[in-house]
């Protein structure tokens, strides 16, 4: 939640499972929002061979150091799946510096995710892990502020539509602290 702070900087997550479009989607943001700064969320650090929660908790601290290191007006934008806990973090970390968090979630059918899209072969390691995602609710969470089905649109045409939607949560966000 965002207070009324006056603060400029904005996160926005986009959240999914493996092969649902974030970093490519979040790129294409970028270009439409003057001065964001993209972070993939899969650029972590970790070593190759660091299990899962290793992987999930190097990658959720380099965001967090990220949001706290931010200019105040410089819009991040983050591609990170995350579950409810890590929602939680990153909307701690926004909150501390009175940044709103917006979360957009790409949730392409689940046999669209499984397929090779782009250039990206997919392990049959992470067609189980994609599996496994949808059961977590990674395509679906409590917590997203939009829900995009996109497996029908092109990167271009989920950012416009990520760029229409924040435009309009930060008009409402600027209502409500009038």
């Amino acid at each position: 939640m965002h207070r009324c702070t006056g603060a400029e900087l904005d996160i926005v997550c986009i959240n999914g499972p493996i092969n649902s479009g974030k970093s490519t989607v979040g790129r294409c943001l970028c270009e439409l929002l003057p001065g964001a700064r993209f972070v993939d969320g899969d650029d972590h650090g970790a070593p190759e061979d660091a299990d899962l929660d290793t992987v999930i908790a190097v990658a959720l601290a380099r965001i967090e150091a990220l949001i706290a290191d931010a200019h105040a007006d410089t819009d991040l934008i983050v591609a990170y799946p995350l579950r409810v806990e890590d929602h939680a973090r990153l909307a701690a970390s926004a909150g501390r510096r009175g940044a709103g968090l917006f979360v957009v979630t790409l949730a392409p059918p689940l046999a669209v995710s499984l397929s090779n899209r782009g250039a990206r072969a997919l392990s049959p390691a992470e067609c189980e892990r994609i599996a496994q995602m949808y059961d977590e609710g990674y395509a679906d969470p409590p917590f997203t502020d939009l829900l995009l089905d996109n497996a029908t649109m092109a990167s271009t045409q989920t950012a416009e539509a990520i760029r229409s939607a924040l435009a309009a949560w930060r008009a409402d966000r600027e209502r409500r602290c009038r």
